[in-house]
């Protein structure tokens, strides 16, 4: 029996071992005959990889509409990864020399070509709402992936990021009605209103809140967030979450800056990561307990002076260090002599009342 006389389930679940890679990485393998050309093409489409470079090729392409045809009808994880603008080249050497005494003051000024990336900007976040829309209409999409990392300049790279995402090019995607897992890694960019006589950020809390009715896994970790991103629309004793991680830790995402920072509250300007640690922790206590089989909730953050990533398990109320480069979900050090923010209110409450 040759392969395309195979059963079409089987030749489904033998496309699908392949992967979607395999057929992205050269496209005739999608041109072997009419019969295998519309498996193959399912296939291709089921696990999408997006950076800036194939989406503007996608959304350029006089086949884009049958290719967001076929996104949408095929679509099952989604896989977006910025690394905000990168073609540095095209502006040339800039026409002075940038000395270490004359660093301090220049540090927080723009990069070269602010025109040009802020057109880049603009066109980026078209296309990425145009794929968001066609998003919403499928039914199969279940995993969506987007990170968002710092956009650097080579040249000068201890210059201030820009911030190149809108809102609605993000918060467009969170419209889709059957994720199952979300994942939004932006610690390069904070959100911007589109409207650009309008330079204020914004923030996506309130989207991601509404998906915890759906959603079996998220990962959060923004420049901005706030405790209403961990509450569901409305209480609960059986969502079906059961991982939960948050991630206030911010890196430049370069390789060449070691700097950390960590996130802000929505809406606050000032420094108050600490205040925004207990209310992340607080409210995913609240949250654990609308899980109907919670596995892992924490919220981490890099402790100072020695920039240790400290996780917070909220499960079991401990404080665990993570080796450098661990996953957000990795097994460390327990720490035995810190406790939780609210377990040390209680204790305190109970040493002055005289209870045992």
């Amino acid at each position: 029996m040759s392969l395309l006389q195979l059963p079409p389930e089987l030749f489904i679940h033998i496309f699908n071992y392949v992967g979607s890679s395999d057929f992205r990485s050269d496209l005739s393998r999608l041109t072997i005959c009419k019969e295998w050309y519309e498996f193959a093409k399912t296939a291709c489409y089921r696990e999408f990889d997006v950076t800036e470079k194939t989406l503007r090729r996608l959304m350029s392409s006089p086949h884009v509409e049958s290719s967001l045809r076929l996104l949408k009808d095929s679509a099952e994880t989604m896989d977006i990864n910025l690394q905000g603008f990168e073609d540095w080249d095209s502006f040339g050497p800039p026409p002075y020399t940038v000395t270490r005494e004359g660093l301090d003051s220049i540090m927080w000024m723009d990069a070269r070509g602010p025109s040009t990336r802020t057109a880049w900007s603009i066109e980026l976040n078209s296309n990425l709402v145009r794929l968001a829309t066609i998003l919403q209409q499928t039914q199969k999409l279940r995993v969506l992936r987007i990170q968002a990392m710092s956009e650097v300049d080579p040249m000068f790279i201890f210059w201030k990021p820009r911030e190149y995402l809108f809102c609605t090019g993000v918060n467009t995607f969170l419209a889709a009605s059957n994720l199952t897992s979300l994942e939004l890694d932006l610690c390069g960019s904070r959100l911007k209103q589109w409207d650009q006589e309008n330079d204020g950020e914004v923030h996506i809390c309130t989207s991601v809140a509404k998906l915890l009715t759906t959603l079996r896994r998220l990962r959060l970790r923004m420049r901005d967030i706030c405790a209403g991103a961990l509450n569901p629309p409305h209480h609960s004793t059986n969502l079906r979450l059961d991982e939960v991680l948050v991630n206030l830790s911010l890196s430049s995402g370069s390789p060449l800056i070691s700097a950390v920072s960590h996130a802000r509250r929505c809406g606050y300007h000032g420094r108050d990561s600490l205040a925004l640690k207990g209310e992340m922790e607080k409210q995913a206590r609240d949250l654990v307990a609308q899980m109907a089989a919670p596995k892992t909730v924490r919220v981490l953050m890099h402790e100072y002076p020695n920039c240790q990533l400290r996780a917070f398990d909220v499960l079991t109320g401990k404080y665990i260090d993570l080796a450098e480069g661990a996953e957000w979900r990795d097994d460390g050090e327990v720490i035995k002599d810190q406790v939780s923010d609210e377990e040390s209110e209680i204790s305190s409450i109970t040493s002055f009342s005289g209870g045992e």
